[in-house]
This record gives C-alpha cells, sequence and structure tokens, in this order.
C-alpha cells in the first residue's frame, strides 16, 4: 500500500511538469490538433509510468550523510570480498570452535573462522588473547571445551590477517546451553563501543561491518527497523570521524525486506 502511494504520487508528479512543458510548446507552436493530442497525452502516460516506476523500484545501496565526518554507505554484498577494516559479531567468549554448538558454520563469525583459520585457531587464539590484553573479564566460568573469560558486550579485539582489520565485536550473550541472545536495550551500547574502537583503528581505511541483530542472536525487529535503530544509534553518539566511511553490507538485501527507499524518506524527514 505504501510502495503504491509512493507510486502514485512520483506518478503525478511526472505527469504534472511533462503537462506543463507540452502545454506550453503547444501553445508556442500553435498546434492542437486530435491527433497530436493523444499521442503526447500517451507519450506523457509512459514516461511518467516509467519514472514513477524507477522511483520506487527496490534499491541496493544507498548513501547518507549522517554526520559531518562519517558517511555511511548501506549495500547489498558478501562482507568477505571486501578490504579495508571488517567487523565480526562474536560472542561474548570470543570463542573460536565452530562445530554448530557453540559456533554455526554459517553465521558470520563462523564463517569468518572458517574461511582464515580452520587449520590455525590456535594462531586466532593468541591473536584474540594479544588483542584482549589489558581488558578485564566481567566473569570465569566453567564451559569447556569452550573458552572461559567473558567479556562486557561492546568490548573489541582487532586483529590483522591477509592484509584487513578484523575487529572481533562481543555482540550476543551465551547461555549454558550455547544459545546466542542479546536485550533490546543492550544494542546502543554495543553500537557505541564499536564506534569508540572505529575511530582510533580504522584511519584513512574504510570499514565494513554486518547487519548486526538479524541472524541467531534473536532481536525481537525486523531488519528494517534494526537498520534505523542502528542509524538513530549512531547519529545520536558524540561525533565521529571515519574519513573513508562506514559500509554496511548486507547480503541479500531483498531477501531481508528492507527498503532503503523508506530508509532514505525517513532520514530526509528526520534531518529535515
Amino acid at each position: 500500500m505504501i510502495e503504491m502511494k509512493k507510486f502514485f504520487t512520483h506518478f503525478t508528479a511526472a505527469i504534472g511538469a511533462l503537462s506543463a512543458l507540452v502545454t506550453l510548446i503547444s501553445w508556442l507552436n500553435s498546434i492542437a490538433s486530435t491527433c497530436y493530442v493523444i499521442i503526447v497525452s500517451l507519450v506523457i502516460l509512459l514516461l511518467s509510468t516509467g519514472y514513477a516506476t524507477v522511483q520506487i523500484w527496490p534499491k541496493k545501496k544507498l548513501s547518507i550523510q549522517l554526520q559531518p565526518a562519517l558517511k555511511i554507505t548501506i549495500e547489498n554484498g558478501d562482507l568477505f570480498e571486501k578490504k579495508g577494516v571488517i567487523v565480526i559479531p562474536v560472542n561474548e567468549y570470543f570463542d573460536t570452535i565452530v562445530d554448530n554448538k557453540i559456533i554455526a558454520e554459517n553465521t558470520v563469525h563462523g564463517i569468518f573462522i572458517t574461511k582464515y583459520f580452520r587449520t590455525r585457531i590456535k594462531d586466532l587464539d593468541d591473536k584474540i588473547s594479544d588483542a584482549l590484553a589489558g581488558i578485564s573479564p566481567i566473569e570465569e566460568t566453567n564451559r569447556l571445551p569452550a573458552k572461559q573469560k567473558k567479556y562486557p558486550l561492546g568490548t573489541c579485539a582487532s586483529i590483522s590477517e591477509g592484509g584487513n582489520d578484523y575487529i572481533l565485536l562481543a555482540f550476543a550473550h551465551f547461555d549454558h546451553n550455547n544459545h546466542a541472545h542479546i536485550e533490546t536495550n543492550e544494542y546502543e551500547t554495543i553500537i557505541q563501543g564499536l564506534m569508540h574502537n572505529l575511530e582510533y583503528i580504522a584511519n584513512n581505511r574504510p570499514v565494513y561491518m554486518p547487519l548486526f541483530g538479524t541472524g541467531q542472536s534473536g532481536v525481537p525487529k525486523t531488519a528494517q527497523r534494526i537498520l534505523s535503530y542502528i542509524l538513530g544509534s549512531i547519529d545520536f553518539n558524540y561525533p565521529i570521524s571515519l574519513p573513508a566511511g562506514l559500509n554496511i553490507v548486507i547480503k541479500d538485501i531483498t531477501k531481508h525486506n528492507i527498503n532503503l527507499s523508506g530508509i532514505k524518506d525517513l532520514w530526509k524527514v528526520y534531518k529535515s
């Protein structure tokens, strides 16, 4: 219903503009034959329909100047094809066992480990330990063979691999059954922790991150609302400078029913 309303808004605007132009040309040339009027009317209808269709066609990329020194691009794509600083959401223990019990192989966390450290788990564990040195865990538990130290959500561990810097972000709690979960009111704190770390790490490199919360962490909101909330949380944060931009990369954006045109319209109203 909303898309049809937008279609007719663009459609009538195009008809109005084209009709005014044609009327002016007709008046200047004193042409008003019936044949001419029919042909021109059909052309106006076709052009207006085409224009309105293009305007509401699902977009796969959107850029927003969120702050003076922060441009955010939302795009369809594969996070692991990007080069620069890449954010990987992990659990609060920074686990590295991909067995579909502790870490599922189809999550961003699981894909990252399998793709780059399948035969080098010890190397990954050492890099994570070095990155977390100086950060105190909030609890130590007995959950062998998984990791024991639990860190606050929003904690970041930066590791280098293959020319990229990967920011492992503690995004989800793990219960005693290794089920990931997160409270909605924790989301903003996590985003703030991430932004604080990115300012120090990114320098002049682009930053890429997935859409957090649409997977196994189970944030009880639609992908559209999660995306809007992320943008709002970043915007309400203190001024952030990421010269090369922040990119939210979503695999198969249409599958998540994300309407980038709606995000664009909402942000225009919000910023006006």
